[in-house]
């Protein structure tokens, strides 16, 4: 996403563009991370906790907030000096195809799959282990039934703001995204705001860092443009599989041990990656145009 794991605009095949690339992937994979913690069931074993504690912290606050400064950067990159109405309208009427449209659907199916699940196997979804949609409906209509897409609900937020966003930069600078900053700081306003105009600020001031430049150059990285498809399909679907697989491997492995919970929550994070990156790659083959529209064009 230029939106959640935004399509760069900058040239396709730079070295700067692939490191975007693999950036945007190792975020991916960490947010998967911070959705397969199992804290609640390892209460018992300090070690596991401690871990688990960890990787939450970090994943949650890191690799979520640096997916705004991220989207924020992608979504002004390129932008005019004095960029017209038309541009800004433009520019969320996109956002429309290849942001609200896959937000939709990944609700929808999962709302589904919840109720289906509900009816023939109610243990997959219900417990200790991070599920609370217990009323799908009250949920739909107070937020996204898939929990994990409130990133993308606020995401849809700054675009809005995007206008605004740009006159702030515009005419304050750094003060503007500073003032933002103390905000955050003491829990006024909302955080993504905040991450997303400090993504924003170097791309609408033209900022280019040659040393930069240079270092993606002489250390250039080998991955596929495809990458940035995969990312967005494994965040828009991999929250309900997550959590009956990481259900179903404290069932039938009854760990009892701190490294036997770790086994679990690697396994169940290596499983779901496993198993959406083979459900993606056979809906790229034989359903190009559906999964196209599933992951908003890209």
């Amino acid at each position: 996403m230029e939106n959640v794991l935004p399509s760069t605009i900058v040239v396709k095949g730079s070295a700067f563009s692939r490191w975007l690339d693999l950036f945007r992937v190792i975020l991916t994979i960490g947010v998967v991370c911070n959705h397969a913690a199992m804290i609640e069931a390892g209460t018992d074993y300090p070690f596991y906790l401690a871990v688990m504690r960890v990787i939450c912290g970090v994943t949650e606050f890191c690799f979520v907030q640096l997916f705004f400064v991220l989207s924020g950067y992608l979504f002004f990159l390129n932008i005019p000096e004095k960029p017209s109405v038309i541009y800004f309208a433009t520019k969320l009427k996109k956002r429309v195809f290849s942001l609200l449209i896959p937000y939709l659907i990944a609700n929808i199916l999962f709302w589904i799959c919840y109720w289906v699940a509900g009816k023939f196997a109610p243990s997959l979804i219900s417990g200790f282990f991070g599920d609370k949609l217990r009323d799908p409906l009250f949920v739909f209509w107070t937020g996204p039934v898939n929990l994990s897409l409130w990133f993308i609900r606020e995401l849809i937020i700054c675009c809005l703001l995007s206008p605004i966003i740009w006159l702030l930069i515009h005419y304050t600078r750094f003060v503007g995204v500073l003032a933002l900053g103390v905000l955050f700081a003491f829990h006024i306003g909302p955080a993504p705001v905040f991450f997303f105009t400090l993504g924003a600020w170097p791309a609408i001031r033209h900022f280019k860092s040659e040393a930069v430049e240079s270092w993606t150059e002489r250390h250039p990285v080998n991955i596929m443009p495809s990458s940035r498809a995969w990312c967005f399909f494994i965040y828009l679907y991999h929250y309900l599989l997550l959590i009956g697989i990481k259900k179903a491997l404290v069932y039938l492995l009854h760990p009892a041990s701190s490294i036997g919970f770790l086994a679990c929550y690697v396994a169940s994070v290596l499983l779901v990656l496993l198993s959406l990156t083979l459900i993606y790659r056979l809906l790229r083959h034989f359903l190009p145009k559906i999964t196209s529209v599933l992951i908003g064009g890209k």
